[in-house]
């Protein structure tokens, strides 16, 4: 409970695709309103959550920040055919507009009390996470060209893209692990965050991320991404095994 305590999860794909959480069916009450959001992050303290919001909404729902009021949190649950959902009892602190992003608002909330099962849930969730982590670290350790036979056993599409708000540069690949891509073809010093979108595998990826000054892309923790490198290097490495047995 200590560790989860100084612990932000951030809700995405990872968090998503391992606890089963249906971010569109988020309510938050106040009063006799009822607020559709997403989470942005969830801790076992409280959470940030991400709702559209006129000017005038804001300053509404401003006179709630005292009070309790409820969230509600669903979950998948494929075992029983059915849905979790955890109705907590929650204080709003603060509303702050998302810079350029119109009617965009981050909702601060702060947990008065939390049933067992979730503190439980959460703390499942962040061992995985952590295992996963270790795993995203020790990998940065190796590195791969991107040649042809790699290219081939990645199925990388022909199209890799940086993208940053409305702009988009084709760039190519030199080399890559799990934290860091090296790019041909970045543009000039430009305004991130930054994507790196292409298609492996059949599958579209968008790696989230920064540019670092020496033409690398440094990529945000991607579940999708790890499991596709880790795949790459047990059959990076049963190629020579294979070929091996066939000449003997």
């Amino acid at each position: 409970m200590e560790r989860l305590g100084q612990t932000t999860l951030k809700v995405d794909a990872f968090f998503l695709k391992r606890t089963g959480f249906v971010a569109n069916q988020t309510v938050l009450k106040l009063g006799e309103y009822t607020l559709n959001c997403v989470p942005a992050t969830l801790g076992a303290e409280g959470g940030r959550l991400l709702a559209v919001l006129t000017p005038s909404e804001i300053n509404l729902f401003s006179k709630f920040k005292t009070g309790t009021h409820i969230l509600i949190l669903t979950f998948d649950n494929p075992e029983m055919n059915d849905v979790m959902r955890f109705p907590l009892r929650v204080g709003l602190t603060d509303l702050v507009p998302v810079p350029e992003r119109k009617n965009v608002c981050f909702l601060e909330i702060r947990f008065k009390s939390l049933p067992a099962e979730f503190i439980q849930f959460l703390g499942q969730y962040l061992e995985e996470l952590e295992g996963r982590q270790q795993s995203w670290e020790s990998l940065a350790s190796e590195a791969f060209d991107l040649t042809e036979a790699a290219a081939r056993l990645l199925k990388l599409g022909p199209e890799v893209l940086l993208v940053s708000g409305d702009q988009k540069w084709r760039v190519e690949v030199t080399s890559f692990h799990t934290k860091r891509l090296v790019l041909k073809g970045l543009p000039p010093a430009t305004q991130g965050p930054f994507q790196l979108r292409f298609v492996a595998r059949d599958k579209p990826f968008v790696l989230e991320g920064t540019v670092d000054g020496q033409g690398g892309f440094l990529v945000d923790f991607h579940l999708d991404w790890l499991e596709l490198i880790e795949d790459f290097r047990f059959q990076r490495n049963l190629r020579p095994k294979h070929n091996a047995g066939a000449a003997g």
